[in-house]
């Protein structure tokens, strides 16, 4: 009982991981091809910035030294899945 509900945590968190990774690639997507005062890239970039606005600092400053692109999306993507991988290590050991 104890391991099928660890797992099932498991199974949430990696779902949930996946949802917001597939979200910031949406909104990186929109905003190449979509109006910023379209009404669904406004509801989507409103939950993007609140992930992507840790990474922005670290995405200036690399454009600051000539890297001439916006990696924050990436950045965030790059923390999603050390986080996911962290998470499934940490779940895993308290199952076994």
């Amino acid at each position: 009982m104890h391991v099928m509900m660890l797992q099932q945590i498991i199974s949430g968190v990696d779902t949930f991981l996946n949802i917001i990774s597939v979200w910031l690639l949406v909104y990186a997507l929109m905003t190449w091809f979509v109006r910023p005062d379209n009404p669904i890239y406004v509801f989507v970039a409103r939950f993007a910035d609140v992930i992507l606005t840790p990474f922005r600092p670290i995405s200036r400053w690399l454009i600051n030294y000539g890297l001439h692109m916006d990696l924050s999306v990436i950045l965030a993507l790059f923390a999603i899945r050390i986080l996911r991988s962290l998470l499934v290590q940490i779940l895993v050991r308290v199952i076994y």
